[in-house]
């Protein structure tokens, strides 16, 4: 599989959402204007993004999937999730398939959960416990992998 950054694969997923609810409409999955729930979830995903982004750039590591990590970050909202940006994408792309209110646009999101799950966490797991040993192992038994 190529070596796609979780932002980009992010963008591609949400510009999908948009042929996806012109292109194919199906039912409403809740009744307006109650799809308008999608935009707190949203907000809320972009918050943990830009605090885990935030607290790696004061750490002043890598952020970079697909590279080895120079530190391993455990304070900020690492400690309640090893892997907050992933949480945060993930929020943000079920946040706006709900304000879409296109069912089909769910699968995205949950593709993007799928991805992250089985190979991007997998990937930086791996190389956590290469570079950091048994402090990667503590985290790990300390905090859960999304929440």
């Amino acid at each position: 599989m190529p070596q796609i950054i979780p932002p980009v694969l992010v963008l591609v997923l949400g510009l999908l959402m948009i042929p996806t609810t012109l292109l194919v409409p199906g039912a409403p999955m809740i009744s307006a204007p109650y799809q308008w729930i999608g935009l707190p979830i949203a907000a809320a995903g972009l918050f943990v993004l830009m605090k885990a982004h935030r607290t790696f750039r004061r750490e002043k590591t890598e952020i970079h999937t697909f590279r080895q990590p120079r530190k391993l970050v455990t304070s900020g909202i690492y400690r309640l999730s090893r892997n907050p940006m992933y949480l945060g994408f993930l929020l943000l792309l079920t946040g706006i398939a709900i304000c879409t209110n296109e069912a089909l646009n769910l699968f995205y999101a949950l593709a993007f959960l799928l991805v992250s799950h089985f190979w991007y966490i997998p990937i930086e797991e791996r190389n956590a416990a290469g570079v950091f040993g048994a402090a990667y192992d503590d985290y790990r038994s300390r905090v859960r992998r999304w929440l």
